[in-house]
């Protein structure tokens, strides 16, 4: 049902109401003039209850809203006889069809206006005293129509000024009215999305100063860790140059185990060439014993003959004293031959014991240094070889943690760069949160306004449907 429906059903309900007020009316008219108390009271019940059926029946409020402007025009008849046809009563007719504009139909009008013409036609011609209480003639009559026939062209013209009203009414109130609420809630959504977006702004804008410190920290860290590696770059470098003259170092050692080795095998010779010279001086005092005890032998033998020529002297008595003293000389040299004899034989002995010993000692000792000598070898030739494997180990590890350290130093170059871009970032995206932050109150500001006229449009809507 649209507004001017409505509009039909509120005045025809107000409209059927009046026909019922008019009841007391008519009694005290009808009691006054002394009329037909019949007609004051059953006249409107009558057509309170035709109008009443009709739209029942019909069921067609424009149809009906007609029917109403013969009901209250023949309301404005029975007034009239009821009074006795005083021109007063008359009024009646002129004032119903006024206020029947309020139908916004111009059939209305003209129905009324029609309803009219004919009572004053019919009741002119057919009981006159009904209709005016003096002599009137017809031109009293043309008047009284060309005054209802002025008043119904305006009030038609009014009726109809007053539907298109009612319809742009129905249709403001049928296209405005949800777009009232549509933009209401667009305003309400708005101003709660401004209040929303103006909290997330101030968080993003507070976070964003909060990366910004935190990316600052962290380029601060970065710059530091770059230092920390560019001296740990250059310790690296102390350690592989270390490294590199700890390994000219073992090539020296290596050189030196060398000499020691030259040594060893001089060493080897130079026992072997005393042991054959010790040898050859052993052979020597056993020849000289040998020697020795040929020389005994021939003592031995030489005391013996001095002993027989001493016996063959003593023989020959006189003749033999010349070859007694010969044998007496020979016997002292035997002895003393013999003595010198022993004493070389203490002295040889003594020698060969002595030489014997010293061989055995020296033997002993050569052997024992080049014992030493070989363990010593062996050990450093063992911690030569670990001292070889571990720097050459340390070596790599060196290289290999020095190309590292440089990545990682090309890395963190590469870090400071990106910190330094997400910096610039932070910053471009604070200053232009912070320009999104003025919009967005600027929008608020907006959006606030919006809500004040969409509550002014929600009053007149309101107005306009009431």
């Amino acid at each position: 049902m649209n507004l001017y429906e409505e509009n039909l059903h509120k005045t025809m309900k107000y409209g059927g109401i009046a026909i019922l007020a008019h009841i007391p009316i008519f009694f005290a008219m009808a009691k006054f003039f002394s009329t037909e108390m019949s007609i004051a009271i059953l006249g409107p019940v009558l057509l309170f209850l035709g109008q009443f059926i009709i739209s029942k029946i019909i069921k067609n409020i424009r149809l009906t809203s007609i029917l109403m402007g013969f009901s209250t025009i023949a309301l404005s008849g029975i007034m009239i006889h009821l009074g006795k046809g005083m021109i007063e009563w008359h009024f009646h007719i002129f004032v119903t069809i006024g206020i029947l504009c309020l139908m916004a139909n111009p059939l209305v009008i003209v129905a009324a206006a029609l309803t009219a013409a004919v009572h004053h036609v019919g009741f002119y011609f057919f009981l006159p005293e009904s209709l005016f209480n003096y002599k009137a003639g017809l031109e009293i009559v043309a008047i009284h129509a060309t005054f209802v026939v002025v008043e119904a062209i305006a009030c038609t013209y009014l009726a109809y000024k007053f539907k298109k009203v009612l319809d742009l009414q129905g249709q403001i109130n049928d296209e405005i009215s949800p777009l009232v609420l549509s933009v209401d809630v667009a305003s309400r959504e708005s101003r709660q999305s401004c209040s929303g977006l103006l909290s997330l702004s101030n968080q993003n804008a507070s976070a964003v100063t909060e990366i910004s410190s935190t990316s600052e920290e962290i380029s601060q860290m970065v710059r530091t860790t770059k230092d920390q590696l560019n001296k740990a770059l250059v310790s690296m470098k102390e350690t592989s140059d270390s490294v590199a003259k700890s390994s000219e170092a073992i090539l020296k050692g290596e050189t030196f185990l060398a000499s020691l080795n030259k040594i060893k095998k001089n060493m080897e010779e130079l026992q072997v060439s005393s042991s054959q010279q010790l040898q050859s001086v052993v052979e020597s005092v056993n020849f000289i014993s040998e020697k020795t005890s040929i020389i005994t032998d021939i003592v031995f033998q030489t005391k013996l003959l001095s002993f027989n020529a001493s016996v063959e002297a003593a023989r020959a008595g006189e003749h033999g004293k010349g070859f007694a003293v010969v044998a007496e000389e020979i016997g002292n040299l035997a002895s003393n031959s013999g003595v010198a004899s022993e004493g070389i034989n203490e002295i040889v002995d003594k020698s060969k014991g002595q030489l014997t010993s010293s061989v055995g000692s020296i033997t002993e000792n050569l052997e024992s240094f080049q014992s030493q000598l070989d363990e010593a070898f062996n050990s450093w030739a063992e911690i030569s070889n670990t001292l070889k494997s571990s720097f050459d180990i340390v070596e790599k590890s060196s290289k290999n943690q020095e190309s590292f350290l440089s990545e990682i130093s090309t890395a963190a170059n590469e870090q400071s760069a990106g910190v330094n871009e997400l910096t610039a970032s932070l910053n471009n995206i604070q200053s232009s949160s912070n320009d999104a932050l003025l919009k967005i109150k600027e929008l608020e500001e907006v959006v606030t306004n919006l809500e004040s006229y969409s509550n002014r449009l929600t009053g007149i809507s309101e107005k306009i449907a009431a």
